[in-house]
């Protein structure tokens, strides 16, 4: 009987997540791990949101322009691509509602993906990422931002708050776009289809909290699977680290797949795509780069 005990403890521990390599930086705030876990690799770039040290940006329309511009005398520690564009072409949109740092670039709402995200450019939440589950709650904001009064918005499904929530997206300077979410702390069932998805190379954006500290991770899962078997495997991996997962929204690794990480000295490309895509997959061909960066 102890052999058996023993042969399932070791079977159980073997299908534990296994860290295989591990990076610390700006103080600890910004981390990066690599896992296996059921025969699969997960790279975790972690960034702490403690003190608003590290900050996210978002650029949805003339995206390598605007980064050129504005990432001077900033210390930037990961260039990725976002959500999901309605082409391949540099001047493509964003599916679904899009605001850019305040500038209206998608009025058009889609109705199958669930995920709205807010990041705010200033104040005291520059920086800072807000999700909303769509399909289970309203999209509430402050009014103004920094007050105790806010606001409920249904986008998809009432054009008047459509209207007024681009407007208060607008007047707020704020960047918010549409996206899909794979994992939502909201409901009751998550993954229900495994294999729901084509099977291909994944990136994922996941909100956690872990000892009361927000934290974002961009997680990198390379080998091909199934959208929902995927996430499904990230989840397993933030939960074994500690994480209290939120959300996990997917992000586009299509033909514009990026991804740009600071490896100590600089940003390093770490040329994600395939060969096929690698003409497409530059950052000076994005149409929309998510950012994390430090002042």
């Amino acid at each position: 009987m102890k052999s058996k005990a023993l042969v399932l403890l070791l079977c159980i521990v073997a299908a534990w997540p296994q860290i295989t390599n591990a990076q610390d930086y700006v103080g600890g705030r910004f981390t990066i791990k690599t896992y296996t876990h059921r025969d699969h690799t997960y790279t975790l770039y972690d960034f702490s949101r403690e003190s608003n040290v590290i900050k996210a940006k978002y650029f949805a329309q003339n995206a390598y322009s605007q980064y050129i511009n504005w990432k001077a005398s900033k210390q930037i520690l990961l260039v990725t691509a976002g959500a999901f564009s309605d082409s391949f072409t540099v001047n493509a949109k964003p599916v679904g509602l899009c605001v850019d740092n305040g500038v209206s670039v998608n009025k058009t709402p889609n109705q199958e993906m669930d995920g709205m995200v807010i990041i705010y450019n200033g104040g005291a939440q520059e920086g800072g990422v807000a999700v909303v589950d769509m399909d289970v709650n309203p999209v509430k904001v402050q009014e103004p931002i920094g007050s105790t009064t806010t606001v409920a918005y249904y986008p998809r499904s009432s054009s008047l708050d459509k209207v007024n929530f681009i407007k208060w997206g607008e007047r707020n300077g704020v960047t918010l776009f549409q996206t899909q979410l794979v994992y939502s702390s909201d409901r009751y069932i998550n993954f229900g289809n495994l294999n729901y998805g084509n099977k291909r190379e994944r990136r994922f954006l996941a909100t956690c909290k872990k000892g009361g500290i927000v934290h974002h991770i961009v997680v990198d899962a390379p080998d091909e699977l199934e959208l929902n078997l995927s996430a499904s495997y990230v989840k397993e991996v933030l939960d074994y680290a500690g994480f209290n997962v939120l959300y996990i929204m997917n992000l586009d690794t299509g033909c514009k797949n990026i991804l740009h990480v600071f490896n100590g000295r600089g940003l390093q490309n770490l040329n994600p795509s395939s060969t096929a895509c690698r003409s497409d997959a530059q950052i000076e061909r994005a149409t929309n780069l998510l950012i994390y960066y430090k002042d």
